[in-house]
């Protein structure tokens, strides 16, 4: 929430030029020599990316090498490059595999809305896209403060993303009122629960074998609106491919006067255990690039 966007809106206006000429296969390339120079100079990217895996694989961080630090941010470009395309409403340029859609689509069918809870885990624009070709409904809740240069890139790229958003402004809550009728309506909201926001409520979890916060506000929400919690994972896999996930994580939320802040960490500790399982399936997809276990976010 804190640290400002790196590069310029120049730069990213290039990109944008760049791809509409040469297409999604010429970026990708260029890519590899952007990610590069990148992974030389962003020292804090680097130093994540190495305690992420040192975690993920109980090795020594030193037994990290460079090589697979660019490999990681290389894989998060080629996503964020992806989601240019899925924006602009080009799903066809990719191949998808569903697994759990049934979930979604008995909400659908029972006028039902419910708070898909994802995480920076691959693309949620995946799942999203792929949402919009189905006809679900899909509001995603974000903050947009500090990403002020991709939010104007995806705009000038011809993206209908915006429409469906629910911002977040410090200080103001007043997008609750959003959701809630989002959810009245039958419709998905999605939330991503593995970054902590501004003064935001917080549960310490086991995360790789170390506490971690997460906030708690999407469990919160949950049991004032009685609407279920479905987790949404759209993990890269390379070239053209995602897979698509979408689990139940529960029901219906009770948070009793008495031990309410224990059932909410149980619940987020169950969260917790689902992105290991997925972030073990896909390694290279865990795109939170900063100091996850002692920051904030």
């Amino acid at each position: 929430m804190e640290r400002r966007e790196r590069g310029s809106a120049a730069g990213i206006r290039f990109i944008l030029i760049f791809t509409r000429i040469f297409g999604r296969r010429g970026a990708r390339l260029f890519l590899r020599v952007l990610i590069f120079y990148y992974a030389l100079f962003a020292g804090d990217a680097r130093r994540a990316s190495r305690a992420y895996f040192a975690r993920l694989e109980g090795v020594d961080p030193k037994k990290i090498g460079f090589w697979r630090i660019y490999s990681h941010l290389l894989r998060f470009a080629q996503t964020s490059l992806d989601r240019l395309f899925l924006v602009r409403g080009r799903s066809d340029l990719f191949s998808t595999t569903h697994t759990g859609v049934e979930h979604l689509e008995r909400l659908h069918e029972a006028g039902r809305g419910a708070i898909l809870l994802g995480a920076h885990l691959g693309s949620f624009e995946a799942m999203r896209a792929v949402g919009s070709v189905q006809d679900f409904p899909i509001n995603i809740v974000a903050y947009w403060q500090n990403a002020r240069m991709i939010t104007r890139f995806l705009e000038e790229a011809g993206a209908d993303f915006r429409g469906r958003v629910i911002e977040i402004r410090p200080g103001d809550p007043s997008y609750i009122f959003a959701v809630q009728e989002a959810i009245e309506a039958g419709e998905m909201v999605a939330i991503l629960g593995d970054r902590i926001g501004v003064n935001e409520k917080t549960a310490t979890v086991d995360f790789l074998g170390a506490p971690a916060r997460l906030p708690v506000g999407p469990y919160t929400m949950a049991a004032v609106l009685k609407c279920p919690i479905y987790l949404t994972f759209g993990l890269y896999r390379g070239g053209d491919r995602y897979d698509l996930y979408c689990e139940p994580l529960c029901e219906r939320l009770e948070l009793p006067r008495r031990g309410r802040q224990e059932v909410i960490a149980g619940v987020a500790q169950r969260y917790a255990d689902r992105l290991v399982h997925y972030c073990r399936q896909a390694p290279d997809n865990w795109f939170n690039f900063y100091d996850f276990w002692g920051g904030n976010g």
